[in-house]
């Protein structure tokens, strides 16, 4: 009997046995192959993160290829002229374990541009793409921009468009548009948080960092303009009455003083002294203005404004929120009533400070306003700014400043030939 037992234990301890070598053979195999496929992936991941990090050097190469220069990127957006070795037609190999292609052209809207970079590892084994747009848009959404603050009294409306400036501004209490300044402004001037309307955000920024810099407005490129169209005065001027209405540039040496019935500027207005005003009615050209499509967002704080005057015949019932997506329909047109008002219809450049004094009737600007100086509008004087999208788009400056409005992945082949 003791010895039947041994060989049953025996018996036991081999079922065992063979169980755990076969439970072995099964889970080796898969181990091996398990760890095989971790290292797999593991290079997979490797390359893959090569290629995108040379896709990325790709799309910073080409941004700075289009701010090299205002040559370049003029050239670029203006005239649809390309940028060598950013044409598909080179391959990058400065950043260590792999190279890149990018491709710049002009567009897809104006004042735009777009870089297309792919992203190879050394090998050749992954490829990434990714696609980046920038615009520029010196005064994108600012009606009126001072560097040296802004103080707007009872008789002023600017529609469509923000005040922005890195000094004081004073809204003189009103609900619209938007005010940002880099200090103070007449809402709040306490740097200690917060510093816009609550709870919303919406309307007025104080000592805000994202307030854009002066952009540079290249006076030389406008001089040059206006001295070809014949519209250059060297000496300081005083018009009581003025007409202009090519289109291009006028371009004032020293001060200009206007008076009644004023002027009719369709074009360009460059001062590099003082602009003044005798009279409030100084403006006597007629105009249709083009609203916006985001012109809605100024009125946060007066969406009854907005609604009343019939700028958008599809505004929602209350305010959309700034995140929101609504945009009112595109090409709508307004016009004021009576019209007959208008001084300017362009970008207006002031090299020293804008004022206006005096009543007797209203002006009206259609277009964009920066001022090296301070921007004064007296009570009485009766000015209205309505923000001009496009030519705010088509200011020339002498550095590129550019925002970026997309960047996103794309799935690209490597370029044939390269």
């Amino acid at each position: 009997m003791p010895r039947r037992r041994d060989l049953s234990e025996r018996g036991a301890v081999l079922v065992g046995v063979i169980l755990l070598l076969v439970i072995m053979a099964i889970l080796v195999p898969a181990m091996v192959l398990l760890v095989q496929r971790e290292s797999n992936w593991s290079v997979k991941n490797q390359h893959d993160m090569s290629a995108f990090h040379h896709a990325e050097g790709g799309i910073e190469k080409g941004y700075r290829a289009i701010t090299a220069s205002t040559g370049t990127w003029y050239a670029l957006i203006e005239d649809g002229t390309g940028i060598e070795r950013f044409l598909w037609d080179h391959k990058f190999t400065d950043i260590d374990g792999g190279h890149y292609a990018v491709g710049i052209s002009s567009g897809p809207e104006e004042r735009q541009a777009t870089i297309v970079a792919i992203g190879q590892d050394q090998k050749g084994r992954q490829t990434r793409a990714l696609k980046a747009i920038y615009a520029q848009n010196t005064l994108g959404d600012i009606a009126i921009q001072a560097m040296d603050g802004v103080q707007v009294a009872g008789g002023v409306q600017v529609e469509w468009g923000a005040i922005v400036g890195p000094d004081y501004l004073d809204a003189g209490g009103r609900t619209y548009p938007q005010f940002w300044s880099a200090a103070g402004t007449s809402f709040d001037n306490d740097p200690s948080p917060p510093n816009c309307d609550q709870p919303d955000c919406c309307q007025w920024f104080s000592f805000n960092p994202d307030v854009p810099p002066d952009p540079g407005i290249d006076l030389a490129f406008y001089r040059s303009s206006a001295v070809a169209g014949g519209s250059y005065y060297s000496t300081a001027q005083s018009w009581s009455s003025f007409d202009y209405t090519d289109g291009g540039v006028v371009f004032v040496e020293n001060n200009l003083t206007v008076g009644s019935p004023g002027v009719n500027v369709v074009g360009t207005l460059l001062v590099t002294g003082n602009l003044s005003t005798t009279s409030g009615a100084w403006g006597k050209g007629s105009a249709t203005m083009t609203v916006p499509r985001t012109a809605w967002k100024q009125y946060c704080n007066n969406w009854s404004h907005y609604k009343s005057e019939d700028f958008d015949a599809t505004e929602p019932t209350d305010f959309p929120g700034l995140d929101s997506t609504y945009l009112s329909p595109d090409g709508a047109t307004w016009a004021p009533t009576p019209n007959g008002k208008f001084a300017v219809q362009g970008f207006m450049y002031v090299g020293g400070a804008f004022s206006t004094s005096g009543g007797g009737g209203n002006a009206f600007i259609y277009g964009n306003m920066l001022a090296q100086g301070s921007v004064t509008i007296a009570a009485n004087s009766g000015v209205t700014v309505y923000y001009n999208k496009e030519s705010a788009s088509a200011i020339r400056t002498k550095k590129v400043n550019l925002r970026r409005v997309l960047w996103q992945d794309q799935v690209l082949p490597w370029p044939a030939g390269l």
